[in-house]
């Protein structure tokens, strides 16, 4: 999250998630005509490891181009939280014992085997922070070099995501997948706080009740009258409060642009 390197040349952008691999080929930064993809992946219990399979195979079946990766993941897969400023940060060893410790505290002593990093945030100020099993992202760096590819970017969805619509300077946004629901606000050009949650199938009804709820922790809310919405989840509503206004996405592997932390 912290380093930003813009794709210039050809770039297969991917995205893994538990019920499916998408991907699309981009140049110079664009989705190229007719190559974007879908392979459908079975997997009932949403596990990464059966994911990480099926990228293992589509990686082995098109082996014939050494084109670099950019990998977002599924947010199922991906803990995401707003740490504190701290002074330890400022240095590699000490910013991974304080992300490791503020994680842990959320999440449990489970969230200290996990890949942590963080955005750059201007001096003082909070800080947006990413965990990650590190098997997960192991697994991803071994598959890609294990077909002799460079795998420019792995990060969570939301980082795409909210690159795909941060020049419309939205004061807030949610970001729906399969079985989730992510709503953050924005300040000064960065997500400035989130807000994680399961959801269902018929996840329309529940975008209202969860900002509402969330409202109640950050009352700053109420001055927010529309909220950009992005639908990854496949599945279409009848209905949505007034409040949320749908993006248009292709895909979450077209929302890749630029390739980020890995």
């Amino acid at each position: 999250m912290s380093l930003i390197e813009r794709v210039t040349r050809a770039t297969v952008c991917l995205h893994l998630a538990p019920h499916g691999l998408d991907g699309v080929l981009r140049r110079a930064g664009r989705p190229v005509a007719d190559s974007a993809f879908h392979v459908p992946i079975l997997n009932p219990d949403a596990s990464w490891e059966v994911a990480l399979a099926s990228l293992r195979g589509w990686l082995e079946q098109h082996n014939e181009k050494k084109l670099p990766l950019a990998v977002s993941l599924a947010s199922r897969w991906c803990a995401m939280l707003m740490v504190p400023w701290s002074g330890a940060l400022l240095d590699r060893a000490s910013a991974q014992r304080f992300l490791h410790s503020q994680f842990a505290a959320v999440y449990g002593d489970g969230a200290r085997a996990w890949r942590l990093a963080a955005d750059d945030a201007p001096y003082g100020k909070p800080r947006l922070a990413c965990g990650i099993d590190a098997a997960l992202l192991q697994g991803v760096q071994d598959a890609a070099a294990a077909h002799g590819r460079r795998c420019l970017s792995i990060e969570p969805v939301v980082g795409p995501a909210w690159r795909s619509i941060a020049g419309s300077k939205p004061a807030a946004f949610a970001l729906v997948e399969g079985g989730r629901l992510l709503l953050a606000t924005s300040s000064g050009g960065r997500i400035a706080a989130l807000h994680s949650q399961s959801c269902a199938a018929a996840w329309g009804d529940e975008l209202d009740r969860a900002w509402r709820r969330w409202n109640l922790r950050a009352p700053q809310l109420d001055a927010i009258e529309h909220v950009a919405l992005l639908d990854l989840s496949g599945e279409p509503q009848d209905a949505l409060p007034a409040r949320f206004q749908p993006v248009a996405v292709a895909s979450a592997a077209h929302l890749m642009r630029e390739a980020a932390w890995a």
